[in-house]
């Protein structure tokens, strides 16, 4: 049991969390890159071989939390393979969609509805592996969960991160511009039905004078919700900042892997050439 007392501002980018995907549950789940893009998900099946393998345990040994599972495409794969998991998500409304596919296939994982730090906070059950699929960039202390989450993690156990943002400061101004029209391609051609909304939501932050730079200033409400949620995509991760503080908590790195990932491949193309990455794979361990 954790002492962890998480601040206004966390809760508040928690909570934000909760009513972003109340509203777009669905279209996040039909549409988000990481969650349907085939070749993402391909490669996400060969480093769950890879990450399990570090475990040093056979699947059926493994118990695993799902850090802010969503609608479960990380569960579900592990859960195929044979894997005990626990997942955990501030969204009912994401983990439904996620208890309806397991229904289809059989699967009875135990499903937590509950903000991250205060579930990893709250228990003293011990976990083989901790994923955080697509997860880190929406905590607004992204250290303070990862300590807490190495003291849920049984001896050798393993620590796993796929789909955040590098660093925007080390991206040049071309490689920023590229990812956000990918971004309005995306929005364009992908989640057509939510252009009205997502305009409106942005008419509305601009006649508040919300600020995405400031976001400490930010009140919550359905317009505003999107900016907080996503809480570290203006800026980005630093990840090799970041490695060098959990080596200090005491973690141990087994791979950390920087490269480009993007919507669609001519943008990939286009960034390796200016020779940047965009995201990162990290797996630690408990020593």
């Amino acid at each position: 049991m954790s002492n962890w007392k998480p601040s206004e501002q966390y809760q508040k980018v928690a909570e934000a969390n909760r009513v972003f995907y109340a509203q777009n549950a669905a279209i996040y789940d039909s549409s988000e890159t990481c969650v349907t893009e085939q070749e993402g998900q391909e490669i996400l099946e060969r480093d769950i071989d890879r990450v399990l393998e570090a475990t040093g345990k056979q699947p059926f040994q493994i118990r695993a939390l799902d850090a802010c599972g969503g609608s479960g495409n990380m569960s579900l794969k592990l859960l195929r393979r044979g894997v005990n998991v626990t997942m955990a998500d501030i969204s009912s409304e994401l983990q439904e969609i996620f208890e309806r596919k397991c229904a289809e296939h059989g699967y009875e994982p135990t499903v937590v509805c509950s903000e991250i730090g205060r579930f990893i906070a709250s228990g003293s059950e011990p976990f083989d592996l901790i994923v955080f699929s697509s997860a880190l960039h929406h905590l607004e202390n992204i250290d303070e969960v990862l300590t807490m989450a190495h003291g849920r993690l049984s001896p050798g156990g393993v620590l796993w991160s796929i789909f955040d943002p590098t660093a925007n400061a080390d991206k040049s101004m071309a490689t920023r511009f590229v990812v956000r029209f990918e971004y309005f391609c995306f929005k364009l051609f992908c989640q057509t039905s939510d252009l009205p909304g997502a305009f409106s939501r942005k008419l509305k932050r601009f006649l508040s004078g919300a600020k995405a730079s400031d976001k400490s200033k930010i009140n919550l409400d359905a317009s505003t919700a999107g900016v907080l949620a996503e809480y570290h995509i203006e800026q980005g991760i630093d990840d090799l900042a970041l490695v060098k503080r959990m080596e200090m908590v005491g973690y141990d790195v087994v791979f950390h892997d920087r490269l480009v990932g993007t919507r669609y491949g001519p943008t990939a193309v286009v960034i390796r050439l200016m020779g940047d990455v965009t995201t990162f794979k990290l797996l630690l361990r408990r020593r």
